[in-house]
């Protein structure tokens, strides 16, 4: 009987292993037990799913807009995720690199943050999706305040070819020197804080032997080798007119002992000029010329010089420049050590000598742009590789149309984008700008007297000219063509009123977009108006 009920009971079928609804089998003692079965196994999409969403939209802020779609492809987690505003607003401050605390709103009027599904694209994505492809005349005209109207503690003189440089988080800018109406050049030093809700432009006082007067030097904050987290500012060059006053001096600007250039900036104290000690890496290089006209950049804390002109020479030479603690000076007097050398480039290309170009350093590469050799004016666009032992220049050829040729223009990197706006000189088919009214003065100098228009980009990632924006003022754009010198492009009423046509201004990230600061207009008159266009 026993063999009997073994034998029937071997005859009943097990339940499956993975039977559903049952999950139970027999032991090897003949016992039926309870089996819990294995899950299958979950692919990453799966795991990804069961993260938090704020940890998900920090994962998916790694991705590139691409992916980020493709994912949203996945489930309906992912979807929701690809759709929040913090994610959006993440990935255009990536794109916008260090600028994009400065540049971007905290917030937008717009944003979207309903409860449940959600069925609309972020404000944020629309926002990222216009900054890769703006529409034609997006930007904007939002404020124009003449000097006199800002908030000054100094007055700031009507003028032009003066400089700039960002220091501390780069919300604080210190703009020094220029040219004004007759023989007067500036050796005044001037903050704007840019985290202030009205433009200011704040004249600071400054202890020890100032620089003289002067215009089209340079103006750059930099690192002293040997001290962590320090900051000056170093002053470079510059003329006191075009056939003299040619210096190749330096001065260094310096907070006091234990107070940073920004602090001190900010308190209106504790700010010294003094004079380093300038040596030369190699005594057969020597040091830099005389020169105005140069660019100057600072790159991993050192100063990057790159051509200019005297009454001699057109320079097309590059030096770098490392501030330091000075080693024979005793430690109370803070005077530095400032060591030129010249860099030695690969290959045997180079650019054209000229003066009045921009350089931007994007990464580490330099992007020099346009500039002039008497009137010989340039459009062309090269790049230096700084990361080599021995940079070699390259002249790129980009898709896109290209600006026209100018000189005295000014440029501001915003992420892989380099913006150029004004400067003057030739004009090319389908050029928008205005000739110099001005029959005579330097508004007609070198000849060059077609004052360029807009605002032109130019994409490093994607390697193209984008479209040149004009922004528009109360919903209407004015330009200004080529082909007729006596085109209005004013309403009646505000024909005194002057733009964007301008030479030998500054140009500076700020709230929501950009300020464009002085400069020589096409009427020939010298400005001290902020301008402030909205981008974002």
């Amino acid at each position: 009987r026993a063999t009997a009920v073994s034998s029937r009971r071997s005859m009943v079928p097990a339940p499956s292993f993975y039977g559903r609804g049952s999950g139970w089998r027999r032991s090897n003692s003949g016992r039926m037990i309870r089996h819990e079965p294995e899950p299958e196994p979950m692919g990453p999409s799966m795991l990804l799913e069961k993260l938090p969403a704020h940890v998900l939209r920090d994962v998916f802020g790694f991705l590139g807009p691409g992916d980020v779609a493709r994912a949203a492809c996945a489930c309906k987690t992912f979807k929701q995720v690809a759709r929040s505003e913090s994610l959006w607003r993440k990935l255009l401050s990536e794109k916008l690199g260090s600028q994009a605390s400065i540049v971007l709103p905290k917030a937008l009027p717009n944003e979207r943050y309903p409860h449940g599904d959600m069925v609309v694209e972020p404000a944020w994505k629309e926002m990222f999706q216009f900054w890769m492809n703006p529409e034609p005349n997006s930007y904007s005209w939002m404020e124009h305040a003449k000097g006199e109207e800002l908030e000054n503690r100094g007055k700031f003189a009507a003028r032009y070819l003066h400089r700039c440089t960002a220091i501390g988080d780069g919300n604080k800018i210190l703009l020094f020197g220029g040219q004004g109406s007759g023989a007067d050049f500036f050796n005044d030093l001037h903050l704007l804080d840019l985290r202030k809700k009205s433009l200011q432009l704040e004249q600071l006082d400054a202890a020890g032997d100032p620089p003289f007067p002067r215009c089209s030097g340079t103006l750059t904050a930099v690192s002293v080798t040997g001290i962590p987290g320090s900051e000056v500012v170093a002053l470079f060059g510059g003329s006191q007119g075009f056939f003299e006053g040619f210096s190749n001096s330096l001065c260094i600007l310096q907070g006091d002992e234990n107070v940073s250039i920004s602090d001190a900036a900010s308190q209106h104290k504790g700010l010294t000029w003094r004079e380093p000690l300038v040596v030369a890496a190699d005594p057969d290089d020597g040091v830099p010329d005389a020169r105005w006209g140069h660019s100057a950049v600072s790159w991993n804390g050192k100063l990057v010089l790159f051509g200019g002109s005297n009454t001699q020479h057109c320079f097309n030479d590059t030096w770098v420049l490392d501030v330091s603690v000075n080693p024979r000076e005793s430690t109370d007097s803070r005077r530095l050590l400032a060591t030129w050398k010249k860099l030695k480039l690969g290959g045997d290309v180079r650019p054209p000598s000229r003066a009045g170009q921009t350089v931007s350093l994007v990464g580490d590469a330099l992007y020099v742009f346009g500039g002039c050799h008497i009137s010989d004016v340039f459009n062309d666009l090269w790049r230096l590789d700084l990361r080599t032992s021995a940079p070699t220049w390259e002249k790129l050829t980009v898709a896109g149309t290209p600006p026209a040729p100018r000189v005295g223009h000014a440029a501001v990197v915003l992420g892989d984008r380099i913006v150029f706006s004004g400067g003057r000189g030739s004009p090319t088919a389908g050029a928008s700008g205005t000739y110099a009214t001005a029959d005579q003065g330097l508004a007609t100098m070198q000849g060059l007297t077609f004052f360029e228009g807009g605002f032109a980009m130019l994409d490093i990632s994607r390697g193209t000219w984008m479209p040149i924006q004009h922004p528009n003022r109360n919903n209407h754009v004015y330009l200004r063509g080529d082909d007729d010198p006596d085109a209005d492009m004013e309403e009646a009423g505000a024909e005194d009123e002057v733009w964007e046509h301008r030479t030998g201004h500054v140009m500076v990230p700020a709230k929501d977009g950009l300020l464009v600061i002085g400069g020589l207009a096409y009427n020939g008159e010298f400005q001290n108006d902020v301008q402030h266009i909205r981008v974002f």
